[in-house]
């Protein structure tokens, strides 16, 4: 017994015990990645929809340009590449008539103002220097529409009055339509759950780690180097266990006191226990086991260190399950410094289920 501070540090997981308990515990995985999904799926909605950027809506025309002069000389067709129409289409050549044919429209620059316009326009050549591609973008469907009527015009009317053209006229044009983005919401629930579905497992483990209570008989040996003289349960192997070990390990022994190692939160939980004990060991041991007195914890009662100090040995009993491992090691501790003996100690309110699986009986 010479171990028994020392063996809870050299203990590994159990982790056939674990798996067994994970698996009561398994409907906590896919519910973590379902609310995982939920989480991810609701932040990218906020974040794209609800809190996201306005409504856009645009449109997209495109115009052919003729220039008035050879195109194989070098001439000022090199100067209209995209930068270039970029910075005509805010210049007062362009704009002036845009915001005239606004007007023309019924919109006047103090519902439609210049600013709003020159925002809305964007120029680009694609691939052909003879191809340009206008597009405008605007928070309202209407101005979209206006805005682009009055730019292809205004540039319809650049080529006949500029002389490097001999004209730039319109090919097509589109109607306003709201711009979307690529919706993401299904890859961030898939992350989500990923995530939250890793972390459960993770804290799990944790969890399992940091447990200090005992499930199986063999988790009281390698911790405590202690006997353990069996389970308390109904099971004919679990009672048949219980008796050998109590023939060699007890028996004799006269004054005996049986302690519950959570009975310092239930002083009545001990008598209890050890009417259950009673009951396993079944008639065969009543003679002995009627000498048997239960007890609280020693540090509920002084007077408990001298009943310790002078009956013959101590049974314990440690619940299954329950998370009372340092008082277990506590308690262990006082009775070897009082050097009372620890005839053994039985697993008590243990899940026989559990148990069985665990064993595969």
């Amino acid at each position: 017994m010479g171990r028994s501070n020392s063996g809870h540090m050299d203990e590994t997981l159990n982790l056939r015990s674990f798996y067994l308990r994970l698996i009561k515990k398994i409907w906590i995985i896919p519910l973590a990645a379902i609310i995982g999904a939920v989480i991810a799926g609701g932040i990218y909605t906020l974040v794209t929809v609800t809190f996201g950027p306005a409504k856009t809506y645009s449109t997209e025309s495109k115009l052919y340009i003729k220039f008035a002069y050879d195109e194989n000389a070098k001439s000022q067709v090199d100067y209209y590449n995209a930068f270039t129409w970029s910075l005509l289409m805010t210049t007062d050549d362009i704009m002036d008539e845009v915001m005239s044919n606004l007007e023309k429209a019924g919109f006047p620059e103090d519902e439609i103002s210049r600013e709003e316009a020159a925002d809305s326009i964007k120029a680009e050549i694609p691939s052909d220097v003879r191809l340009l591609l206008v597009t405008v973008e605007n928070a309202d469907k209407d101005h979209a529409d206006l805005i682009t009527d009055a730019t292809d015009k205004a540039l319809e009317n650049y080529g006949e009055i500029n002389d490097a053209f001999t004209s730039i006229k319109l090919l097509s044009k589109t109607e306003a339509s709201l711009v979307t983005y690529t919706d993401k919401t299904l890859t961030a629930a898939v992350f989500g759950a990923v995530v939250l579905t890793v972390l459960t497992i993770f804290v799990l483990l944790l969890f399992d780690a940091l447990d200090d209570a005992v499930y199986v008989p063999e988790d009281i040996e390698k911790r405590f180097d202690v006997n353990v003289l069996g389970v308390i349960g109904k099971s004919e192997f679990f009672r048949n266990e219980l008796q050998a070990a109590f023939e060699k390990f007890v028996s004799g022994a006269e004054k005996v006191i049986y302690i519950s190692t959570d009975s310092y939160m239930d002083a009545e939980v001990s008598k209890k226990d050890l009417l259950t004990l009673k009951e396993s060991l079944g008639a065969g041991f009543d003679s002995q086991m009627e000498k048997a007195v239960p007890m609280e914890t020693p540090g509920k009662v002084l007077e408990n260190y001298r009943k310790i100090g002078t009956c013959d040995g101590v049974i314990l009993g440690i619940p299954a399950g329950k998370k009372c491992g340092t008082m277990n090691e506590h308690i262990i501790a006082q009775l070897q410094k009082h050097e009372c003996p620890i005839l053994g100690v039985v697993l008590v309110r243990a899940d026989e289920k559990f148990l069985k699986k665990y064993y595969r009986l």
